[in-house]
């Protein structure tokens, strides 16, 4: 019973450690600003802590929870993005006919809206409540959203979709609802490297992605993270502290040569430094680089790609970080957001180029 009553009560703990660890958001004037709203004033000398502490011993009622949670919580995420292309053409009345079978299995906290899109795709928007226990009690309840795309490209299905366990869900029970209702099984592609066995071309893969996008011109190589080969062989018994080392040095030397390739325009393949890395077993699973659009405006796109497994190159992921506009024959120094056309449009050029740099990759493996 008391298990129970901890659920649905607050202790003065978890009020303190909700206001401790949000020192960004509950700042000191915030904290002052939830004592003022009692009539309590505190001094200008009072420190932080000690103004968390005496908040979390007076009392409270679940409408002063909420204010707090809400002033807590930060502004709503953005997911990475990953795809699934389908080799046919769904039809739309399927598509939404498996969304409302979908719907009736879903429970309580969550909800799903759908409706066609104006490009003549299919929109699904899912949200839903997701628990992490790695947050502070009182933070741990997440209240999501999952914006699902289902478009028509060249007689194939392409599902844009965030890079969440729960988008990835959503998507194969309609998937399977389809399949239920035409009697026959998607085939399905996506852009996987484990058929890649070599260093050198999962690393090629990245070098030619961000040299080949359509319309773009790279100019700089910001991040990247590497991975070994040598090291997805081994047990975890066998890790130690010399080979994080090691691949944190590989890392910062593969850096180095990507870098400064691509600022030199030369073939990254082809440099003595990549080859003595790539001969050690470590290539490239996640980069973040910056292109300039070749028609006007040239603004610079910075984007980044990679994958989720790094160790098996499964689970593709992308995003846009944001643009740095041209203005009067320069670019403007802070980062600006994407609107949700060109955010689209670019996630389309990153789509069809990685798919046909993995399918240019297999067929060099195979011959």
């Amino acid at each position: 019973m008391n298990e129970y009553l901890d659920h649905l009560s607050a202790n003065d703990n978890d009020i303190y450690d909700l206001l401790i660890s949000g020192k960004q958001r509950i700042t000191v004037s915030v904290l002052r600003e939830l004592l003022r709203d009692r009539g309590i004033f505190c001094s200008a000398k009072d420190e932080r802590e000690d103004i968390c502490d005496y908040i979390s011993m007076i009392p409270h009622g679940f409408h002063d929870i909420e204010a707090i949670v809400e002033k807590r919580e930060p502004p709503g995420r953005r997911d990475k993005t990953t795809n699934i292309q389908f080799d046919s053409e769904i039809a739309l009345d399927d598509i939404k006919e498996a969304v409302e079978s979908y719907m009736k299995t879903i429970g309580p906290n969550e909800e799903v809206k759908h409706r066609i899109g104006r490009d003549g795709g299919y929109v699904i928007k899912v949200e839903y409540d997701e628990f992490n226990h790695n947050r502070a009690k009182l933070l741990q309840r997440e209240r999501n959203e999952a914006k699902i795309d289902f478009l028509v490209e060249n007689g194939k299905t392409v599902v844009r979709l965030p890079a969440t366990d729960k988008a990835k869900r959503v998507v194969e029970a309609i998937k399977e609802c389809v399949e239920q209702r035409r009697k026959a099984p998607l085939a399905q592609e996506k852009v996987e490297l484990a058929e890649l066995s070599t260093p050198e071309l999962r690393s090629k893969f990245f070098t030619s992605l961000i040299s080949k996008l359509p319309g773009f011109k790279l100019r700089n190589v910001m991040n990247l993270k590497v991975s070994s080969l040598r090291r997805s062989e081994e047990s975890d018994e066998n890790l130690d502290i010399d080979l994080d080392t090691a691949e944190s040095e590989a890392r910062m030397e593969m850096f180095a040569v990507v870098h400064s390739m691509a600022l030199s325009g030369q073939n990254l393949v082809q440099s003595k430094e990549y080859k003595e890395l790539s001969q050690r077993g470590f290539y490239i699973t996640h980069i973040s680089w910056k292109s300039e659009q070749i028609e006007n405006p040239p603004n610079i796109v910075q984007f980044e790609a990679g994958f989720e497994d790094k160790h098996n190159c499964l689970g593709f992921r992308y995003g846009v970080q944001g643009e740095f506009k041209y203005h009067k024959g320069s670019h403007r120094k802070g980062i600006s957001p994407v609107d949700d056309k060109e955010r689209a449009r670019y996630f389309s050029l990153i789509e069809q180029t990685a798919l046909k740099l993995k399918n240019e990759l297999l067929a060099e493996t195979e011959g």
